[in-house]
């Protein structure tokens, strides 16, 4: 009877349970689709300084991170960016999409960033080096590529003579006994793509020639990259006397010239007028020797240093570090006229930098040695302070010709005998206090002009590098 019960009791519970369950609510869930990455770049070809605009419209990211490499910005957590691409080369850019259930999809662009056209020598075929380069057989290509010429009409040609070559923008005169560039400007150049046998030192012979009272203007010789243009110093020929005639040639040379083996283009960069040229002999020569000389602020191999420390604003200064378009190597100085460079002066605008060790001892040299680039019109003492009194020399429109120095914004390599360094501008020189020397180079503005700039910024800026004393 108990048994019973109990047995009645169960299948009552069951019922009651089996209804309950039927009039519960009824809950759903939603399972969502996963997200998407997508994304675009506008162009995966360009030119080199050309850009790029990558944009991802992936949907439900919890984060967005873009790498580039080769580009600027390196990096970004933005969905849109615009990136630039400075250098030619192959490069990849990817897309890291992480999501909210922590799954990570990436995306990737190849991007191929194309230089300039390449170089086309004279005639189709490079020639050899060592071996001689013919001025007037400059590359192919037209104004801007091959040449620069500052005027459409060649004066050669319009003076009488022969036509050399039918793109002669250049001014190529065709003589008796030479054909030879003429009639040359400041800014002008030539390129040339030639093929060096063998990786080593090289000097290069200029065979120039000038008719002018005042003589002809240094060559500078420069390195061309095949692939942006950009160009890099090698050396200049200074400016030479009158040689006897527009048509007879001397040489001018510069020397331990390093090239690598292969295709190399090269220009002559003509840093004034007056000089005809009629062809380069370069000639290998045995390894670099280290300069005869103490280094200031250089990056040559020399054979002594007492480096340079970082100049120091002693009055109406900026100066600043400039990595790129050194004269020789990486770093170069810019010192920038400003009247609030936070040491403010009146009267003048000086900076001084001081030797390592002190005082500098320039007994064995001969020579000062630097490289100036600027547009200033205004005059430049360069100096040098010792115990026993400050010495210069005033760079102006007299002197920069004694000195090679151009007021054009290209670089100029200087070389100052030490003797014409004198006391206060004008006194003893300074070779009885060579080994006093406490401030190797201090720029300073010059008394007789600094009152018609002194208000204006940016009225006195120069770049400055290759600071070294030598023996020749």
């Amino acid at each position: 009877m108990i048994l019973k019960n109990s047995t009645r009791y169960f299948f009552l519970f069951l019922a009651v349970f089996i209804f309950s369950c039927e009039n519960d609510d009824v809950r759903e869930v939603t399972l969502y689709d996963k997200g998407l990455t997508e994304a675009n770049a506008s162009s995966t070809t360009i030119k080199f300084g050309e850009t790029i605009e990558f944009t991802s419209t992936s949907t439900k990211a919890l984060t967005t991170n873009w790498t580039f490499a080769g580009g600027a910005p390196g990096t970004s957590i933005n969905p849109n960016v615009t990136v630039t691409y400075a250098n030619p080369g192959t490069y990849e850019a990817q897309l890291v999409v992480k999501y909210i259930d922590n799954t990570i999809e990436t995306k990737t662009f190849t991007i191929v960033v194309s230089g300039i056209d390449p170089p086309l020598p004279f005639g189709g075929v490079a020639v050899d080096l060592e071996g001689t380069i013919e001025a007037e057989n400059y590359d192919l290509g037209g104004e801007g590529v091959a040449y620069h010429d500052n005027e459409e009409e060649n004066i050669a040609i319009t003076n009488g003579s022969a036509s050399y070559r039918e793109d002669d923008g250049t001014d190529v005169e065709v003589g008796t006994t030479t054909t030879h560039i003429s009639n040359t400007n400041d800014g002008e150049w030539t390129n040339y793509t030639v093929n060096v046998l063998e990786t080593g030192n090289y000097n290069f012979e200029f065979m120039v020639a000038s008719g002018s009272p005042t003589g002809g203007k240094s060559i500078r010789l420069q390195s061309v990259n095949q692939s942006t243009g950009v160009t890099t110093n090698l050396g200049e020929t200074g400016n030479f006397a009158n040689t006897g005639g527009w048509t007879t040639f001397t040489s001018k040379t510069i020397s331990n010239v390093s090239l690598t083996a292969g295709s190399n283009t090269l220009r002559f960069h003509f840093t004034g007028g007056d000089t005809n040229l009629d062809k380069v002999n370069v000639i290998a020569v045995g390894p670099v020797l280290p300069i005869n000389g103490l280094g200031v602020f250089t990056e040559r191999a020399i054979t002594a240093s007492n480096l340079g420390q970082a100049p120091v604003n002693n009055g109406n200064f900026i100066i600043t570090t400039v990595n790129t378009g050194a004269y020789e190597g990486t770093n170069a100085y810019l010192y920038s006229f400003n009247v609030n460079s936070g040491n403010n002066v009146t009267g003048y605008a000086l900076s001084v930098m001081s030797p390592s060790t002190s005082p500098l001892d320039a007994t064995p040299y001969n020579y000062y040695n630097i490289a100036l680039k600027t547009t200033s019109t205004k005059n430049l003492r360069v100096r040098m302070n010792t115990s026993a009194g400050n010495y210069w020399i005033t760079l102006n429109s007299t002197t920069d010709e004694t000195y090679g120095m151009a007021r054009d914004g290209a670089w100029h390599a200087l070389k100052i005998p030490l003797a014409d360094f004198k006391k206060d501008g004008s006194g003893e020189n300074i070779l009885p206090n060579k080994d006093k020397i406490v401030a190797c180079l201090v720029m300073r503005t010059d008394d007789a002009d600094y009152p018609t700039y002194s208000g204006l910024t940016g009225a006195f800026d120069w770049y400055v590098d290759d600071i070294f004393y030598s023996v020749d």
